[in-house]
């Protein structure tokens, strides 16, 4: 099924942009989304997102148990590279199943 593309697009005849949610691209702006947010920023779903990894001793490993407890099986999360910069996360690089 195609649903709407996050972040939200047009295309040139302004239609909205939409992915299958099958695609890798539709898992990988899930992950995006997810990492993007920050937990609690909404109240319907409070369990969305993350804790703000940028000073804190954040690892792959909470990562993946925190998108897993919302996602489930439905996106599976195989490894996760923190890479930091300056004592502050700079890249968050995520591998996922397809």
């Amino acid at each position: 099924m195609d649903i709407l593309s996050i972040p939200l697009g047009f295309s040139k005849n302004g239609e909205f942009l939409k992915v299958s949610d099958t695609s890798d691209e539709y898992k990988a702006e899930q992950i995006k989304a997810f990492v993007s947010t920050h937990k609690g920023e909404h109240p319907l779903f409070p369990s969305f997102g993350t804790d703000d990894p940028t000073f804190d001793d954040f690892t792959g490993a909470e990562l993946i148990e925190e998108f897993a407890q919302f996602y489930g099986t439905s996106i599976v999360v195989s490894d996760i590279e923190i890479i930091k910069r300056r004592g502050a996360v700079d890249t968050i690089e995520v591998n996922f199943k397809g």
